[in-house]
């Protein structure tokens, strides 16, 4: 499973802002329990042009993260009640598919920072030197 950030430039600044933690090639996850995740900085650098555009991927939605109240820097997706969503919006879906087919996850980094109840920005942030 890889783990890389999606920066935006800030308009003011024209700092990197970290948007988005992907999490790629998740076909071997385990749907039945709680995917844990480790912000250690720096993190690689997501660059779309980088990724498959045909793949599936999925906007985890807020309400499957949970928190790691012994670690601080440890946040969970709740992967039941995320299989739950896929299936729901799945059924909607004009072209359908299933968990099978999804092989990124997109998470907002201002649901993670909601979620750990902390300002992530600051933790995730690019290290121009390490790319």
């Amino acid at each position: 499973m890889r783990q890389a950030v999606f920066y935006e430039q800030d308009a003011d600044t024209g700092q990197p802002i970290p948007i988005w933690l992907m999490i790629e090639n998740t076909e071997a996850l385990d749907w039945d329990s709680t995917l844990y995740i480790r912000l250690d900085a720096p993190f690689e650098q997501y660059l779309f042009n980088d990724s498959d555009m045909e793949s599936m991927a999925l906007s985890v939605p807020d309400h499957v993260y949970v928190r790691n109240m012994e670690d601080p820097s440890v946040f969970g997706i709740h992967l039941p009640a995320l299989r739950a969503y896929v299936r729901r919006i799945a059924a909607m879906a004009d072209q359908p598919f299933s968990l099978q087919d999804l092989s990124r996850l997109m998470l907002r980094i201002s649901d993670i920072e909601d979620t750990l109840q902390f300002e992530v920005r600051s933790r995730v942030q690019w290290d121009q030197l390490s790319y």
